[in-house]
C-alpha cells in the first residue's frame, strides 16, 4: 500500500501552485524584523521610555537574573553554610584591600603634591640664575633659555615593535643653552636631575635610558611635613638655594668644557 502511494505521487506529480507551498513561507513564520526592540529581551539600549514602563524594564532584567542563576532552587545546608563562610571571608578581604588602596592612592597623591612643589621651588631659582647669567652670556652658545612643562605622562618602555607597554608622569622643568640641557625629572619620591644633549632633549624618557642622572634628590614626608636629601653625593647644601646654585654651576661648567 505504501510503495503504490508513493508510486501514485510520482506518476501523477503535483501542480506548479501545489508544489510551491513545500517552498514560499508564510507570512506568519516570516523571520523578526531588523528593527524590533530588542530591550524587552534584556539586550539593546534603552529607548526613552516613562518611569512606569522603565520599572517594568528593570523587573523583567531582575527576573531574568534570577532565573539564569537558579533562585529559588533548594540547596543542601551544606552549600549554603559553605557560600556563607566564603562570602564572609571574601567580604573582610575586599574591606581590608580597599583600605590598602584608599592608603597607597593617599600617599601617592601627597608624593605628587611634594614632588610637583619641590620642582616648581628649584626652577624659580634655576630661572632667576638664568636670567643675570644671560646679561654677559646672552648672543652665545652659553646663553640659557628655561621651561617648566608642569606634569607629563610619558612611555618610559617600548616592545620591538616600538609599542609602549609602560608609561609613567613626572613633573618636569629644563634650562638650555645651544649645547646642553639642565633637566629635572620628578616622579614616585625623587627628583633625577640630568645633563644632556640639548639635540635630544625632546626624546624625553627614552633619551634618559642612555644617561644616569648626574644628581638625585630623595624626597621624603613625615610628621615634620617635607624634607629632602642628595643622595651619593660629597656635596651636601644646606638649603634649596645652594643645592641651585650648585646644579646650575655644573650645568654651565659642561658646555664650557665642551666648548673648549
Amino acid at each position: 500500500m505504501v510503495k503504490g502511494y508513493v508510486s501514485g505521487i510520482n506518476k501523477g506529480g503535483l501542480t506548479k501552485a501545489e508544489s510551491r507551498k513545500f517552498v514560499d513561507c508564510p507570512a506568519s513564520q516570516t523571520s523578526l524584523p531588523r528593527n524590533i526592540d530588542k530591550t524587552m529581551f534584556g539586550h539593546g539600549s534603552q529607548p526613552d521610555v516613562t518611569d512606569k514602563a522603565q520599572g517594568a524594564i528593570n523587573a523583567h532584567l531582575v527576573l531574568s537574573e534570577q532565573f539564569l542563576s537558579g533562585v529559588g532552587v533548594d540547596r543542601s545546608d551544606k552549600v549554603l553554610s559553605w557560600m556563607d563562610q566564603l562570602k564572609q571571608d571574601s567580604e573582610a578581604f575586599i574591606h581590608s584591600r580597599r583600605d590598602d588602596l584608599v592608603e597607597d592612592e593617599l600617599k601617592a597623591s601627597m608624593y605628587r603634591t611634594a614632588i610637583s612643589y619641590l620642582v616648581d621651588k628649584l626652577f624659580q631659582d634655576l630661572r632667576w640664575f638664568a636670567h643675570e647669567y644671560n646679561k654677559v652670556a646672552h648672543g652665545t652658545p652659553l646663553q640659557i633659555s628655561s621651561s617648566i612643562l608642569g606634569e607629563v605622562t610619558e612611555v618610559v618602555r617600548i616592545n620591538s615593535k616600538r609599542e609602549a607597554e609602560e608609561t609613567a608622569t613626572f613633573f618636569r622643568a629644563r634650562l638650555s643653552n645651544r649645547k646642553h640641557s639642565l633637566v629635572l625629572r620628578g616622579g614616585g619620591n625623587k627628583i633625577d636631575i640630568y645633563i644632556v644633549p640639548v639635540c635630544q632633549v625632546m626624546s624625553m624618557s627614552i633619551v634618559e635610558m642612555d644617561y644616569a642622572p648626574f644628581a638625585t634628590v630623595k624626597v621624603k614626608l613625615g610628621e615634620d611635613g617635607l624634607s629632602w636629601q642628595l643622595l651619593d653625593n660629597n656635596y651636601c647644601p644646606e638649603s634649596i638655594e645652594e643645592l641651585c646654585m650648585w646644579m646650575f654651576g655644573q650645568f654651565v661648567e659642561t658646555t664650557r668644557q665642551e666648548l673648549e
